[in-house]
């Protein structure tokens, strides 16, 4: 690799690791436990591209690749260190799994998309008159349709009261009356630096620099990667501009998440030979001119 390259490269990481380490730092994580972390990240992804060419997975191969130490390379091969994280992070949140569901799955969306109010059992309550649903057809749909059907089909083993109240703390479901509830947000986004919100950072850190990084391939030139567009200001706005534009995201923003979400919940269906676990994302930033500043120095545009 030229050294331009090279150096232009870390200088980039040096860049992108800020944010990062900014959040580490603010909640106490010191160099050796962030480095260690990252040593563990460099063999493990040497050890799978090792494997993915079909060359043997050896100790000393992986420091020749790495400049990781074989003792320490043996250490953390032998080790189960962030298994725990690893096997959390492939668990679909169940609360998110369960929004999911009363927003797309028919039994609980009536006419137009329009989401049901769900009584918390079936024949608990009355309904009351909700726009776009006859009385009678509401009466029909209490007797078959509630909130613990949804929780048993979409979270079983999990207290349908312990979900409906975590939905209601965190004011994604509202209780609207006669034992009636109404979903009024479409993701559940859990209490700052929980274990899942700490995951849900990972994930999307993850895979926008995955996203990127398999578009700076040689294979992907000629736009034969990933989609990957960015909108941005040159002189910016302002900061009144700037909460007009916020509003204004949010509501096409979501728009569009609803769009690409409908259309793949109708495809996303478990035991699918060939499957590929794929989606978008997308998200509002605002230039750190510090941080700018300091990568234009090391990287001349």
């Amino acid at each position: 690799m030229p050294e331009s390259v090279k150096d232009h490269l870390v200088a980039a990481f040096r860049y992108l690791l800020k944010p990062i380490v900014r959040l580490a730092i603010k909640n106490g994580v010191s160099f050796p436990e962030f480095s260690e972390a990252l040593k563990q990240a460099y063999v493990d992804v040497a050890a799978r591209q090792l494997r993915t060419s079909g060359k043997d997975r050896t100790e000393e191969e992986i420091s020749l690749m790495t400049s990781v130490q074989t003792t320490d390379i043996r250490n953390i091969l032998r080790s189960d260190s962030g298994a725990k994280f690893k096997v959390a992070a492939e668990q679909a949140n169940p609360l998110a799994t369960l929004l999911a569901g009363w927003h797309t799955d028919v039994r609980y969306t009536g006419p137009y998309g329009v989401l049901r109010d769900l009584p918390f059992s079936a024949g608990e309550s009355t309904p009351s008159l909700r726009s776009g649903f006859s009385d009678v057809d509401q009466a029909r749909e209490s007797s078959t349709t509630s909130f613990s059907d949804l929780a048993e089909k979409y979270c079983p083993g999990i207290s349908p009261r312990a979900l409906i109240n975590e939905l209601v703390r965190t004011g994604c479901v509202q209780e609207v009356g006669t034992g009636f509830y109404r979903a009024i947000k479409r993701s559940y986004v859990p209490d700052p630096l929980s274990t899942q919100n700490i995951l849900l950072f990972a994930r999307v850190v993850h895979n926008v620099c995955e996203s990127a990084e398999v578009n700076l391939r040689p294979e992907s030139a000629d736009a034969q990667g990933l989609m990957e567009r960015t909108v941005y200001t040159v002189h910016g706005i302002t900061k009144k501009e700037l909460k007009d534009f916020d509003k204004f995201i949010r509501v096409r923003g979501q728009a569009f998440a609803d769009d690409i979400d409908n259309w793949l919940s109708d495809r996303d269906r478990e035991g699918a030979e060939d499957s590929v676990k794929t989606g978008i994302g997308f998200y509002h930033y605002i230039v750190n001119e510090d941080d700018e500043l300091a990568l234009s120095k090391q990287v001349p545009s």
